[in-house]
């Protein structure tokens, strides 16, 4: 009987190794807080420049849809990208740069001709 006493208070000094006593978990830091002058990102979209908002809008609803798969024809056409945004929903200039970025890959021999507009 007298094992039996002794098993509680065994039980207990074991759980209580496992978590030492006063210590309190950390608590995750505080961000830094920000300097004046330092810009803030916009709370909304509301409050973005014209030309960020200009990005928001799709490239068909921009430039109409034969317009726009004409660009996303070009631009499949160019792009390196395994998956590149090439597609009518994206933004026209988000198009056009990844035509440029193709347009402007290796050394541009056999490029088709609307490659010259995208020319640096």
């Amino acid at each position: 009987m007298r094992p039996l006493f002794f098993l509680p208070i065994a039980l207990l000094a074991v759980a209580g190794a496992c978590s030492p006593a006063g210590e309190t978990p950390e608590s995750p830091p505080t961000p830094p807080a920000q300097e004046q002058g330092a810009e803030a990102m916009p709370a909304s979209p509301a409050s973005q420049p014209a030309d960020e908002a200009a990005e928001d809008v799709s490239c068909r609803s921009e430039l109409g849809e034969e317009a726009a798969a004409e660009l996303v024809d070009q631009c499949i056409q160019m792009s390196p990208a395994t998956h590149p945004p090439c597609n009518a929903q994206n933004s026209c200039q988000m198009i056009r740069d990844e035509i440029a970025r193709g347009c402007n890959f290796g050394d541009g021999a056999g490029n088709p001709d609307f490659c010259a507009q995208y020319e640096e």
